[in-house]
């Protein structure tokens, strides 16, 4: 009797632990709180696009807690910075997992950086919905706990390709930072040109930090190339074009994926930034898009930063519109029961559509602007065109 009675107390002790681990840290904390957390790049090479992710996350966290919190407790939040550093957010992941033991997750920005921490919450079976990365191989290994949101890295250069083609472009190069976003934008630039019938004549991957471009510029030009997709962020997107004005190197087309969708690009580069094409998940224009929510959006983070939002911005938001609406439908903050709850969810928010396939991935569609008068202009597909693409670009002479 005495042995029967110690097994069913260790099967119960079982029981508990098991049960245990699968119980969200919201029941257990003080204040009927539950806790927020991720590490996003706040300095470093990536500060600026992830600053403006930060604006939203903090402007959703305000706004819930205003409402009455999720399910009922009041969001804490805990925003570590990773200094756009990959063996930095790791360890930072690790830690508001095993140490903080954070409820809900944030995602972290850039494709690279994603990657990696994808392998740290995979392990750990804590979800969240990427709104920071955008290339495909990270959603082709199998994992269960990472959604994305917004368009593929290798559609990002899709409208700068087609512009291209329009204006009888035949040759183009393909430069890029050498590292997993640019990389998987290059390749999809190389598939459309393909497509298209447009030689690609130069390609070419350069260091993180590379500062000087004029040797490459140079190079692109003997080339023949008569447009440039570049695969940039903003510090050499920037260098870039102000070196092919000092040098008066002259392009067609020059066309950027990150560094011009940023509010102050036009700011900064003046006449420089002129004519330039970007890519964009999202822009603030409510009469184009039609979607729920996108005005008010908006207009609230107009009133607190002074400034509209850009996709950055929006698809952080998006994503966390789509993390609330995956809370309600589980009821839970039990991270198996929230995973389910956002591989099954069909929602639309200001961001557009949320309906991912087995591997998690969303079906998002991106478009093509061009800064024009120092604002960006959708150029591209034409069913969102604001005005039609003011292409060739003018020599620099001409300006």
């Amino acid at each position: 009797m005495r042995t029967t009675a110690i097994r069913i107390l260790a099967g119960i002790l079982v029981a508990v632990v098991v049960l245990g681990a699968g119980t969200a840290w919201a029941s257990h904390r003080p204040n009927n709180e539950v806790l927020l957390g991720g590490a996003i790049s706040q300095t470093g090479q990536y500060a600026e696009p992830a600053g403006r992710q930060v604006n939203s996350i903090k402007l959703w966290v305000d706004e819930v807690n205003a409402r009455g919190g999720l399910l009922g407790h009041k969001i804490v939040m805990r925003l570590l910075d990773d200094k756009s550093d990959t063996q930095t957010a790791i360890k930072l992941y690790e830690k508001l997992i095993t140490e903080d033991k954070v409820d809900v997750l944030l995602a972290p920005y850039s494709s690279g950086i994603t990657e990696a921490v994808a392998n740290v919450n995979e392990r750990y079976k804590m979800p969240f919905v990427a709104y920071g990365a955008a290339s495909t191989p990270i959603w082709e290994k199998g994992r269960r706990y990472i959604f994305n949101i917004v368009a593929v890295a290798e559609d990002y250069q899709k409208g700068a390709v087609h512009l291209a083609k329009q204006i009888g472009v035949k040759k183009i190069a393909i430069i890029g930072q050498d590292s997993l976003f640019p990389r998987q934008a290059g390749k999809g630039a190389k598939d459309w040109a393909k497509k298209l019938g447009i030689d690609v004549v130069l390609e070419e991957n350069y260091p993180p930090k590379q500062t000087d471009f004029t040797a490459l510029l140079q190079k692109i030009k003997a080339a023949g190339a008569e447009g440039v997709i570049s695969n940039s962020y903003f510090a050499d997107a920037a260098a870039q074009l102000r070196q092919m004005r000092e040098l008066n190197l002259n392009f067609k087309l020059y066309s950027s994926t990150v560094g011009p969708g940023l509010p102050n690009f036009p700011e900064q580069l003046g006449n420089t930034a002129e004519y330039v094409l970007g890519f964009s998940q999202w822009e603030p224009l409510p009469h184009v898009f039609k979607l729920p929510g996108m005005k008010e959006y908006i207009e609230a983070y107009e009133k607190r930063f002074n400034e509209k939002p850009n996709y950055h911005a929006g698809g952080a938001y998006g994503a966390l519109l789509v993390t609330e609406a995956a809370i309600k439908k589980a009821g839970s903050f039990d991270s198996e029961k929230l995973r389910e709850a956002l591989a099954a969810l069909d929602v639309t928010t200001m961001f557009g559509r949320y309906k991912v396939d087995a591997k998690g991935m969303n079906s998002h569609e991106g478009i093509t602007f061009q800064i024009l008068r120092g604002q960006r202009k959708v150029v591209w597909p034409e069913k969102y065109a604001e005005t039609k693409a003011e292409l060739p670009m003018p020599e620099w002479s001409k300006r």
